[in-house]
């Protein structure tokens, strides 16, 4: 299996980054209160998948340090 390079493994913590800013107005939206707890669920389940993956992807390239 061919190792990722750093630029595979950034490019895709950037596509993770550029996700979560698309869905920022919504976060900000229910912290205003102007989305409930429920409306803003699934948002926040996939922002959380999403930053989770993000830090997953960093720990990987920490790992090609070695």
């Amino acid at each position: 299996m061919d190792e990722r390079t750093r630029e595979q493994i950034q490019g895709e913590i950037n596509a993770y980054k550029i996700a979560l800013s698309q869905t920022d107005y919504k976060a900000l939206k229910h912290a205003d209160g102007v989305l409930s707890d429920a409306e803003y669920a699934d948002t926040k389940a996939q922002r959380n998948e999403w930053r989770a993956k993000i830090n997953e992807l960093e720990e990987e390239m920490e790992g090609l340090d070695e």
